[in-house]
């Protein structure tokens, strides 16, 4: 006994060291990931490390997750970035899928398959139809979570290995999943069924759990309790790793129902502690309730009263405890859309300032270019050199050209959805039609503004018709100014 009090302290304690040494390693990341992001200027940088830094925060903070995903989000729509508008489509559903809002995770999830249905990533398109389908499962819509998930499990059926290795299996589960709820047992068996023969395939310890709970539910469901023992035992020993104890309990209360069906107390209740005490120790109030009536009714049963009420008296509690939590967590989801509502209209004021401050920069160039031709203009019938008039209207031509290509631009891009082989393209065609238009340009221009103004000079008669009448007309003024009372030879 004291050596396995000493074994069990010895586990608790690796444990311990193991869970501190993640959440260093997580911590580590989300610092390194900030620390980037401080330094990063290039957009859809920054949009890359805004959606891994929100996947970082997803299970212990997924409002920070929705923040951080919805900055990554406005900034991708922003410059056009389709991949990182993807990612963090898809890092904002998960935060809203872990708070409990479906519906919004669902809606961020079709917003994704449609950006994915205009790509090429055929592991990105399977991967949001699954999740669609899971999100129609959990908001009890099974005809539309079958539909999805028909779609992905036939783009995984002609995708390569290796989208099919990773996918393959969760669309199955998925599958099972919704047949099981939905009562349809030969379904629901069969996709369990191959997910398991995948999973054994692939050397998956999960999946193979997965997938012989989901058969334990099935069997149990239709009364074949031997089978369904044997299935949840093999699936408890699969799944009891410390990681997965919601499927732990799930599973264990699985067993501890078959057991009391099949006249087994003993059994039924050692699984059914179980299942309450993980679910105690690890939060999951849902299974804790599962377990704690379980034990409530197995003790009034075994007229056990004193036992029946106090297991009666934690039911209530935890009842109050989920409703507590269902309107903690409507009061977290309104919150966040709120956050994000703001966030949202603090991002629309601020690109619409931008946008004024380019309409302006747009119409001061407008201004701007005209003038300066005009002055080139006007230069040009001045006294000046020719080099300057000639630097002048080039500068002129390359600022209407240039001017020209910066308005095409953003409508080039918008044309090919930021395609760079088809801008280039277009850009290539356009510049050979302005290049040679603007040299041409250019020549008359120049040519214009810098020929040399003749001077309109006389003909030879008039000059010398001019010199004539000047000499005559100074002879004249000489004889008048000579006095005639004066003798002849003096002056």
């Amino acid at each position: 006994m004291l050596l396995s009090l000493r074994m069990a302290r010895y586990f608790f304690l690796l444990i311990f060291i193991v869970y501190c040494g993640v959440l260093s390693a997580q911590s580590s990341k989300i610092e390194s990931l900030r620390s980037q992001l401080r330094n990063e200027k290039q957009d859809s940088n920054r949009v890359t490390l805004l959606w891994k830094l929100a996947e970082q925060y997803q299970f212990f903070k997924p409002d920070t997750t929705l923040q951080l995903a919805q900055q990554a989000l406005l900034l991708a729509r922003h410059i056009g970035y389709k991949e990182g508008e993807s990612r963090s489509l898809a890092a904002m559903a998960t935060g809203q899928y872990l708070l409990g809002n479906y519906s919004s995770a669902l809606n961020n999830y079709m917003a994704k398959l449609q950006i994915e249905e205009k790509r090429n990533s055929i592991r990105n398109y399977a991967s949001a139809l699954n999740n669609i389908g899971l999100m129609y499962i959990l908001l009890a819509d099974y005809p539309h979570a079958l539909n999805y998930l028909y779609r992905a499990d036939s783009t995984v059926g002609v995708a390569g290995a290796e989208v099919k290795n990773e996918l393959e299996n969760r669309i199955l589960i998925n599958l099972g999943e919704t047949f099981y709820r939905m009562k349809g047992a030969d379904s629901a068996t069969h996709y369990f069924s191959k997910a398991l023969d995948l999973a054994i395939h692939q050397q998956d310890n999960f999946y193979q759990g997965a997938a012989l709970l989901g058969l334990g539910n099935v069997e149990s469901m239709a009364g074949n309790d031997n089978i369904a023992m044997q299935n949840y035992r093999r699936s408890l020993h699969l799944l009891n790793d410390g990681i997965n104890n919601d499927m732990v309990c799930e599973t264990a209360q699985g067993l501890a129902n078959v057991f009391q069906k099949t006249g087994q107390p003993d059994s039924a209740l050692y699984y059914a502690r179980l299942a309450f005490s993980v679910g105690q120790n690890d939060g999951f109030l849902s299974r804790e309730l599962d377990a704690a009536s379980f034990l409530s009714f197995f003790y009034k049963k075994e007229k056990k009263y004193d036992s029946a009420f106090a297991y009666m008296e934690r039911s209530l509690i935890l009842q109050d405890s989920l409703k507590g939590q269902a309107k903690t967590r409507e009061a977290m989801i309104i919150s966040s859309n709120e956050q994000l509502r703001q966030s949202e209209l603090a991002e629309q004021k601020q690109r619409e300032q931008e946008a004024r401050l380019q309409q302006l920069q747009i119409l001061a160039i407008c201004i701007f270019i005209p003038t300066f031709f005009m002055l080139t203009i006007a230069i040009s019938r001045v006294r000046i050199g020719r080099a300057v008039v000639r630097f002048m209207g080039v500068v002129s031509l390359l600022l209407v050209y240039e001017f020209l290509i910066l308005l095409l631009h953003p409508l080039i891009g918008e044309t090919t959805h930021h395609n760079k082989v088809l801008e280039l393209l277009i850009l290539v065609v356009v510049g050979a039609g302005l290049v040679p238009l603007h040299h041409r340009v250019e020549h008359l221009l120049i040519q214009r503004l810098t020929k040399p103004r003749l001077v309109k000079r006389p003909s030879f008669q008039k000059v010398e018709n001019a010199d004539a009448e000047h000499v005559a007309g100074i002879s004249t003024k000489a004889d008048e100014n000579i006095s005639p009372e004066m003798p002849p030879g003096q002056l």
